[in-house]
C-alpha cells in the first residue's frame, strides 16, 4: 500500500482532471440525466459531475435520469439503458439485476457499495466492486460509513484513502495508541530507535530520567550538583521524576533524607515570587523544616498536617490514604524529642508525594519542596504548544520534504520516524501499529478540503499542556483572502478534547467580522457546566479583546448520545454541514 501525502495528492489531482471519456471504459455503469436530446439517436447527458455526449441504443426522454452501461468507446461514447428508474430510488431486485449483468453475485458489499455508488455519480467497473467489496467485508460497518464518504467527496476509490479514512474512524485516541507502540518498542528492544524518542517527546515524556549511580553519599552528591546546575528542561523533568521516585520509594527517600532537609531547611524562606497556586507546597516545606529542625511540638505538628491537607486537591484520590498515613505517623512523634533519621524519611516522602500529586505541576511544587523553587517552570502559551505538537507531528512531512533542497536538514517528526519503522525489519505488532498511526495522519489531509476561496482545515495530535494530557483535534473552516492567507475575521472553529473530568468536550467558536461566540458541550448537565466556568469568562473577554475580537455570548448544552460514542474525527466526518460549500456564521 502507497503510502504518504504525495500519493493522496497525486491521486486527488489526476481524478479532478481527467475528461469523463478518460475515466470511462467499457461494461462501466454510472448513473446520469439527460439534458438534450441531439439528431442520430444521440443525447448530451450529465454524468460523473460533467457532460459528455453519447450515442445511445434506444431513445431517451429529455430530463430524466437513468442508469448506463458503456456499449464502446471506439468511435465516442456508445451507451444503453440499464435501468428506467433514477439511481438514487433504485430498488434492491434492479441493484441485483445489474450485478448478475456484470458477473457479480448480490452480496450484501456488492449491494451496498453498487448502490451508493449509483447514487453519488461514481462510474462502475466489475474490478472496482469486487475491490471494494472486499474492504467492506473485513472492515463492517465503519468501512460502509467510509466507502459512503469517499463517494460523496469524489474521492479516489483506492485502499490508501480507504485505510487512511478508516484509521480515522478507529476508536482510541491517539495518545493512547502512540502510547501502546511505544510499549511495543520497548518490549522489543528497541527503546533507543529515533521513533520511540520521537513519540516519548510528542507525549511530553523526557527521552532520559534521572538516574542515581553508586553508593548513597555519591548518589546524594549528585542530587545536589543537579539542583545547582542550571534551569534546562531536562532539569524539571530529573526534579519531577525524583519527586515520583521518593514518592514511591522509602529507601531513596531514606538515603537522601538528610542531604534533602538540610537543603530545605536552608531555602525555607517564602520566595518573594512564589506565586498562589505554589503556595501550598512552600508552607508544606516550612513546616517540614520546622518539624526536622528543632525538637517536636504540637505546633509544629498541626503545621504539618494543615499544609500536607492544603497541598493535597480535595477530589485526588490518593488524599484519604495520604491523610491516614499521616495520622499514624503522628501517633509515633515524640513531644520535645528530635524527630529520628527513619521518621524525618517517612515524612520527606510524604510530602514528595503531596508536591507530585498534580501532574501539570509535579515539577514546579517537587522544586519548591527541595529548595530549588528559583527555577523557572512556567507554561508556554497554549498556542505555541498547540503549533509546536502539529509541527513535530508532521501531517506536512511530505510538502516539508518537498520544499527542502537538502533533505538530510529537514526537520524530524513523528510520521517521518512512524514511516521508517513500516519500512524497516520490524515485528508485525509495531508494523501495523505505525500504520495505523500513519493512516490517522493520512486522513487529517484527506479530510481537510479547499473548494475555491473556502477551506477547511482538520488536525488532530497528542498534547501534553498544564494537567490536560490527551488528544487535542481541531477543525478549522473559513474563507481566504485575496492573498491566499486565512480570513481571521469570518470563520468556525471546532475544538474536540477529552477533559479529565468533563470528558468529551467540544468548543464550537464561531466568528464573523471579529466578534466571537461560543459553544460548548461537555458530559454534565449544560447549567452546572455553566456554573463552573462562569468564573472564566471575565477573563476570556479579556483575552480576546487583548486580540481584537469580541465575545458576544457563551452557551452550554450536553451533546446528543450519538455524537458521545463516535470519536472526533468520524464526527467531523459524519458532520452534513462538512459536505457544504457555504460557510454557516
Amino acid at each position: 500500500m502507497e503510502i504518504g501525502q504525495q500519493a493522496l495528492q497525486r491521486g486527488v489531482r489526476l481524478q479532478e482532471a481527467r475528461s469523463p471519456i478518460d475515466i470511462l471504459k467499457e461494461g462501466h455503469i454510472f448513473s446520469g440525466k439527460t439534458i438534450k436530446l441531439l439528431p442520430g439517436q444521440m443525447a448530451e447527458i450529465a454524468a460523473l459531475g460533467q457532460k459528455l455526449t453519447a450515442q445511445l441504443e434506444t431513445p431517451l426522454q429529455a430530463g430524466e435520469r437513468y442508469t448506463f452501461q458503456v456499449v464502446s468507446l471506439d468511435r465516442g461514447v456508445s451507451l444503453r439503458v440499464l435501468a428506467e428508474n433514477p439511481a438514487a430510488k433504485l430498488p434492491a431486485d434492479q441493484v441485483s439485476v445489474l450485478l448478475e449483468k456484470m458477473g457479480l453475485q448480490p452480496t450484501k458489499e456488492n449491494m451496498a457499495f453498487t448502490a451508493a455508488a449509483l447514487q453519488n455519480g461514481t462510474a462502475l467497473s466489475k474490478s472496482l466492486i469486487q475491490t471494494a467489496s472486499g474492504w467492506l467485508g473485513k472492515s463492517g460497518a465503519e468501512g460502509v460509513e467510509v466507502v459512503r464518504f469517499m463517494l460523496s467527496r469524489h474521492l479516489p476509490i483506492t485502499e490508501n484513502v480507504f485505510q487512511s479514512l478508516l484509521a480515522a474512524r478507529s476508536t482510541g485516541s491517539m495518545t493512547g495508541k502512540m502510547g501502546s507502540l511505544q510499549q511495543l518498542l520497548v518490549q522489543n528492544d528497541f527503546k533507543q530507535s529515533e521513533a520511540a524518542k520521537a513519540i516519548g517527546r510528542l507525549l511530553g515524556e523526557t527521552a532520559e530520567t534521572f538516574a542515581f549511580k553508586g553508593t548513597a553519599n555519591e548518589k546524594a552528591v549528585q542530587l545536589v550538583s543537579a539542583l545547582q546546575g542550571t534551569d534546562t528542561p531536562e532539569k524539571a523533568a530529573a526534579i519531577r521524576v525524583l519527586g515520583q521516585s521518593m514518592a514511591a520509594n522509602p529507601s531513596l527517600a531514606a538515603q537522601h533524607g538528610e542531604a534533602l532537609l538540610a537543603g530545605i531547611a536552608r531555602s525555607s524562606e517564602p520566595s518573594l515570587n512564589q506565586n498562589a497556586e505554589l503556595r501550598p507546597v512552600q508552607l508544606l516545606k516550612q513546616a517540614l523544616s520546622q518539624l526536622a529542625g528543632s525538637p517536636v511540638s504540637e505546633k509544629a505538628v498541626t503545621a504539618f498536617k494543615q499544609a500536607l491537607s492544603l497541598s493535597l486537591p480535595l477530589g485526588h484520590p490518593e488524599r484519604p490514604a495520604l491523610m491516614q498515613q499521616l495520622a499514624q505517623l503522628a501517633d509515633g512523634f515524640e513531644i520535645g524529642q528530635a524527630l529520628s533519621q527513619k521518621m524525618a524519611a517517612s515524612l520527606l516522602q510524604l510530602a514528595s508525594s503531596a508536591a507530585v500529586s498534580l501532574p501539570g505541576q509535579a515539577a514546579s511544587r517537587m522544586a519548591v519542596l527541595i529548595g530549588a523553587d528559583a527555577l523557572s517552570f512556567e507554561e508556554p502559551p497554549a498556542s505555541s504548544v498547540l503549533r509546536d505538537a502539529f509541527r513535530f507531528l508532521g501531517v506536512d512531512h511530505e510538502a516539508v520534504l518537498a520544499s527542502k533542497e537538502n533533505v538530510q536538514n529537514a526537520p524530524q517528526t513523528v510520521k517521518q520516524e512512524l514511516i521508517k519503522l513500516m519500512s524497516d525489519t520490524m515485528p508485525a505488532p509495531i508494523k501495523e501499529a505505525a500504520e495505523q498511526m500513519v493512516g490517522r495522519l493520512n486522513a487529517q489531509h484527506i479530510l481537510s478540503a479547499e473548494s475555491g476561496p473556502v477551506q477547511q482545515l482538520v488536525l488532530q495530535s497528542p498534547l501534553q499542556f498544564g494537567e490536560f494530557r490527551g488528544d487535542v483535534t481541531i477543525k478549522w473552516e473559513g474563507k481566504k483572502k485575496a492573498d491566499g492567507k486565512i480570513d481571521a475575521d469570518f470563520c468556525r472553529v471546532l475544538f474536540y478534547v477529552e477533559m479529565p473530568r468533563l470528558k468529551q468536550t467540544v468548543i464550537d467558536m464561531q466568528v464573523q467580522n471579529r466578534i466571537v461566540h461560543l459553544h460548548i458541550a461537555a458530559e454534565i448537565p449544560g447549567p452546572l457546566l455553566k456554573k463552573i466556568s462562569s468564573p472564566a469568562v471575565d477573563s476570556l473577554k479579556e483575552a480576546l479583546e487583548a486580540g481584537g475580537y469580541r465575545l458576544s455570548g457563551v452557551s452550554f448544552k450536553e451533546p446528543a448520545a450519538l455524537e458521545k460514542e463516535k470519536p472526533p474525527l468520524a464526527r467531523i466526518m459524519d458532520d452534513d454541514r462538512y459536505m457544504g460549500v457555504d460557510i454557516r456564521i
